[in-house]
Parts: C-alpha cells; structure tokens; sequence
C-alpha cells in the first residue's frame, strides 16, 4: 500500500479545507442523511471515510469551505438523529481512519 499522504489545508478554490468527524448510531441509512446537508449547500467533499463496529458508526468527511458554511454544516449535523457526536477541525491530518472508532474498526477488518 502507499503512503498516506496529508490533506493541505487550503483548497485550490482558496477555501479552508475542514474536516467534520461525526461519531453515530450504527443505522443503515444514517450515511445517506449526514451527506444530504452537502448537497443541499452545493459542497462536494474531497474525501470520506466511514468505519462501522458494534455500537457506532464513525464518519470523516473532509470538504472545501469557508469557516462560516462549515460551522453551519457542523450544526446541522450535530442535531440530526442517531449523531452522537459531530466535531470540526482544520483537514491537516492525514487521510484515513483518524478517531478511535476508524482505528478500531481498521485494525478489526485487517
């Protein structure tokens, strides 16, 4: 496999690249509902990783925006049902499973 390489953390836009981890309840179609509000604010993410165990589904999405339009989006994910958790932080991290739940979930599928 290759090296992961970091995200920079400006877009070729000029936009603030983010990256919006969002801890979850394990529901099948609960993926689809966290990327409907990027749609909806014509916000394309550059990546996304999604890790599954028992009792949770851990999501990171890292996407190009302006500071304002990724708190919003924060927002609104945080308040949807099944999120636990919905964190945002500058995308200068590398690609991959980041939160403990992606760890877990790597390690457990290697």
């Amino acid at each position: 496999m290759s090296q992961a390489q970091p995200f920079p953390t400006v877009a070729a836009d000029g936009l603030d690249l983010h990256c919006l981890t969002v801890e979850a309840e394990p529901e099948t179609n609960l993926l689809l509902r966290l990327l409907e509000p990027f749609v909806i604010h014509d916000v394309l993410p550059a990546h996304v990783a999604c890790a599954t165990s028992g009792d949770g589904l851990a999501v990171e999405i890292v996407f190009s925006a302006s500071a304002d339009l990724a708190q919003r989006l924060r927002g609104r994910l945080s308040v949807m049902v099944g999120v636990r958790d919905a964190a945002l932080a500058p995308a200068a991290r590398v690609r991959g499973a980041q939160t403990t739940e992606h760890r877990a979930a790597a390690t457990r599928a290697a």
